[in-house]
């Protein structure tokens, strides 16, 4: 049986797939099928930063999770064609 998630993994959840989503449709805006796309970069940053915080650092995962927050409402802004490096 699995544990039970708590209320800041689900929201940290919640932000990774909602970041992996709108990074897939400006790939797919831009018709992207390599490891430049911004799929991979989302996926790689985040797990990157994931990496960095202890799992009871909670101030600061709290805030990575509105620092991911406002990164997602600048993804989803008209006009964004690429996330990532060579953004």
């Amino acid at each position: 049986m699995s544990r039970r998630l708590s209320g800041l993994q689900k929201d940290v959840l919640a932000l990774y797939r909602s970041i992996l989503r709108q990074a897939s449709v400006i790939d797919r805006q831009r018709q992207c099928k390599g490891e430049t796309s911004s799929f991979v970069h989302a996926r790689e940053k985040f797990r990157k930063e994931a990496m960095s915080v202890r799992r009871s650092d909670f101030k600061r995962i709290e805030y990575k999770i509105r620092k991911g927050e406002k990164q997602l409402k600048l993804m989803k802004m008209p006009g964004v064609s690429l996330v990532g490096p060579g953004a």
